[in-house]
């Protein structure tokens, strides 16, 4: 009995003995992608992962204006909510991007795509940064004045404070919505 040796069907040089579960072709370890259900070759992967892919082409327009609209609304309540109570940005922002998500996932009528899931998080970005560079641009230019005047410098460094809750909003908003959208979990 003679024993064939078996080599990669990308890679004809290297020698194998594992085999992709779905298609049964011969691949390599560089090859081979573990799925829960065993080892398959790349093409075999692509091929699942496009049947999960159900977005249109309307549903990257939709999400992306829905994210950015609401995005932008809610950094401008998160301006206004920190003008009065400023630790509130903390609670406010992850459920401001988690009610934003709902809301798109609830447009695009559940589709997805891991390029949606991107342009979502995106878009959130995208949406607070007027106001972000609105008031990086009027903060600098408050600390310049001040500086070129003779003023106290360090009494006008709180000019930048909203400027900062915009931040938190956007670091806490944007992995909350994204999760949220993108159906991630971190615990079960």
């Amino acid at each position: 009995m003679t024993e064939t040796t078996l080599t990669c069907y990308v890679h004809p040089t290297r020698p194998t003995l594992l085999r992709c579960n779905n298609c049964e072709r011969p691949i390599c370890v560089s090859c081979a992608m573990r799925t829960p259900t065993g080892y398959r070759c790349k093409e075999c992967v692509r091929g699942q992962q496009r049947v999960f892919d159900t977005a249109t082409w309307s549903d990257y327009v939709i999400v992306f204006f829905t994210g950015a609209i609401l995005s932008g609304i809610a950094s401008l309540l998160v301006l206004a909510v920190t003008s009065f109570i400023w630790f509130l940005a903390i609670p406010l922002a992850p459920l401001a991007g988690v009610t934003i998500a709902n809301l798109a996932r609830r447009f695009v009528k559940g589709r997805r795509s891991r390029w949606l899931n991107l342009l979502f998080g995106a878009s959130i970005i995208l949406g607070a940064l007027p106001t972000i560079l609105v008031l990086g641009v009027g903060g600098g230019f408050l600390l310049f004045a001040t500086a070129q005047s003779g003023g106290n410098f360090l009494s006008n460094i709180f000019a930048l404070g909203p400027l900062l809750w915009q931040i938190v909003y956007l670091a806490m908003a944007t992995p909350a919505a994204y999760s949220q959208f993108s159906g991630l979990f971190l615990r079960k």
